[in-house]
């Protein structure tokens, strides 16, 4: 079980640094967007979620490919970085669900209240904005990040190659060069003898 808590921190900790990158720039974006900053705002959600992919699916695929290792101590399963994410969206859940069902009765704080709920899901409010902030897809949302998890294990796990590059190009056979002799081997100017020729056996009649 301390596995799973530490590995779950670490997806954790991804999510954190999406969430660290949506607020840093989320108002120099407010500036540039101005009045379309509502449009715009879903958009920007999806970059900042294109972060966190990509940190949580290398961070799952590399997991699952040590552990399938022979020398591991641990025993993988497919379903293992689904384990894993669900482990580690456990905090994330329990905050939103507090926030989320809390109402003030100030209508100003109120509003703060949902602007944080929104901010801290900000990697994952392009989701929330198409359901129209529907509270069940506050939940949905962060659903995705075990299954970002589980799709990075199962990758890893399988070994199967997502590369476009080399989907693309296709892996192309290594050539072996010949060896080059320095310009400082003395043997480099030298003449090979002439090869002897053989002499072929005639023979005779008897």
């Amino acid at each position: 079980m301390k596995r799973y808590i530490m590995k779950g921190l670490k997806i954790l900790y991804a999510y954190a640094m999406a969430v660290l990158v949506f607020v840093v720039f989320l108002y120099p974006f407010m500036g540039i967007t101005k009045e379309a900053f509502n449009t715009w705002l879903p958009f920007y959600s999806i970059l900042t979620f294109l972060f966190l992919f990509t940190a949580v699916y290398f961070e799952l695929k590399e997991l699952a490919i040590n552990e399938k290792k022979p020398h591991s101590e641990v025993a993988p399963y497919p379903l293992k970085g689904l384990v894993y994410g669900l482990v580690s969206v456990i905090p994330v859940t329990v905050i939103t669900a507090v926030f989320s069902f809390i109402r003030f009765e100030d209508p100003i704080v109120d509003r703060l209240r949902h602007l944080g709920v929104n901010t801290f899901l900000g990697p994952l409010y392009f989701f929330i904005r198409w359901f129209n902030e529907a509270i069940l897809s506050y939940f949905g949302a962060i659903l995705l990040i075990p299954v970002i998890a589980a799709f990075g294990y199962l990758v890893g796990y399988y070994g199967i190659n997502l590369s476009i590059r080399e989907k693309l190009a296709g892996k192309k056979p290594v050539q072996e060069k010949g060896f080059t002799k320095s310009p400082w081997n003395p043997t480099l100017n030298e003449k090979k003898p002439p090869k002897k020729k053989k002499k072929k056996n005639v023979n005779k009649g008897q």
